[in-house]
């Protein structure tokens, strides 16, 4: 095993005896949204706007425009105090500069893309997850990415302590608002953002582009990212499943490079280790497929594993939730417990990672194998329809 272990335990006491949850939130910057603009990836040319404003507002539109001279307005629909605008016919690869409007005024604003521009080959994303509790820690994670170029980010889950309690997610977005407002959030849920009320579903407006489901694809440039429900444990046998498996199948076909993530790891080093129900079927999916990254969260560490069948795991679940220890297994080639978040960097077919902590140092820095599927490659129209 070749464990550089670079920070583990190291300051374990320090670290653990310095984050003390901050669980009271004031948003000292005024804003005329409650939540928001924050931005979802609703198709290859489309996304959606949203953000929550109290009030009787009449009327609130979305003006978007592009650099090269395309721009619209798109009438928000309300639900309550919960905004949305979905925007269609997008230019892909250039920068969206939009402005949420309210009787004439302008009451915010962002920018985003929706995908590469043909011939794109370089692109950078991020990824962290756990965010829950300490607040203190969780915005400094968003300060230190917004400060990053990067196009998008995936959070794997547990956003916040308690899924059934709406306060937790109006602060959760708050907190997020200065990373939200200059990348669009590709979720996937966590065991933590459970609640009766299906606000999860309601805020990330899942029945409007992914038909209720929280499992989906998205495709950036050469990359196919798939987000993972929580029940994707059901073995074969689930909706889920053969959504996933065709997912894959089309994504080898294409020569993409894959990447599924989720909240339960199928393979970690920390306190709750790996999640074997989990593990059995990602690991079948990813050797079958060739998937080249599965990124989790839920362990409040990071962790990458070395290669496994070809694919490499990662946890990352450090930013804004209890720290925990981590101790290496023979499958680990990093291991660190602190607050941190991970760059990754496309180039063509190369795919680059970098764990940062908050003192901007970075503690993890690899290549990512490409991983060609373990036979030949299946066509989408063999594998169980969805």
């Amino acid at each position: 095993m070749q464990f550089r272990g670079s920070g583990y335990l190291v300051a374990i006491a320090l670290l653990v005896a310095c984050y003390r949850p901050v669980t009271e939130w004031t948003q000292t910057t005024p804003y005329p949204l409650e939540t928001g603009p924050y931005v979802l990836i609703a198709g290859p040319n489309e996304a959606i706007v949203a953000f929550q404003r109290t009030g009787s507002d009449r009327a609130i539109n979305v003006e978007w425009s592009a650099p090269n001279g395309q721009s619209g307005t798109q009438r928000a629909e309300r639900n309550d105090t919960l905004y949305s605008a979905r925007l269609t016919k997008l230019p892909r690869g250039l920068p969206i500069t939009y402005g949420v409007m309210s009787e004439g005024k302008t009451i915010g604003t962002g920018t985003f893309r929706v995908g590469t521009a043909p011939g794109e080959t370089k692109f950078r994303f991020a990824t962290f997850g756990d965010t829950r509790t300490n607040h203190r820690i969780h915005r400094a994670v968003i300060d230190a990415l917004a400060l990053e170029d990067i196009d998008f980010f995936l959070h794997t889950g547990d956003m916040v302590e308690r899924g059934g309690k709406l306060d937790q997610w109006v602060t959760f977005f708050q907190i997020e608002r200065p990373l939200m407002m200059k990348a669009a959030i590709i979720p996937a849920i966590g065991n933590h953002d459970l609640g009766n009320r299906g606000d999860y579903n309601r805020l990330f407006f899942l029945d409007d582009w992914t038909n209720g489901k929280r499992y989906y694809v998205t495709d950036w440039g050469n990359v196919r990212l798939i987000s993972l429900d929580l029940e994707i444990a059901c073995q074969d046998r689930c909706r889920q499943y053969r959504f996933v498996e065709r997912a894959l199948a089309e994504g080898a076909a294409a020569d993409k490079i894959m990447i599924m993530f989720l909240h339960y790891p199928p393979f970690s080093s920390g306190e709750h280790g790996s999640n074997m129900a989990v593990q059995g079927p990602i690991r079948h999916l990813a050797k079958t497929y060739g998937v080249e990254l599965v990124i989790a969260g839920h362990d409040h560490n990071y962790e990458r594993t070395n290669p496994i069948d070809g694919t490499t795991y990662i946890v990352s679940g450090s930013a804004g939730a209890p720290i925990r220890p981590v101790r290496p297994q023979p499958f680990t080639a990093e291991a660190r417990t602190e607050p941190h978040y991970v760059l990754l960097d496309v180039d063509g077919m190369k795919l680059s990672i970098r764990a940062v902590n908050l003192k901007g140092e970075v503690f993890d820095n690899t290549v990512i194998p490409l991983n060609p599927p373990g036979g030949p490659v299946i066509k989408p129209a063999e594998v169980s329809p969805p």
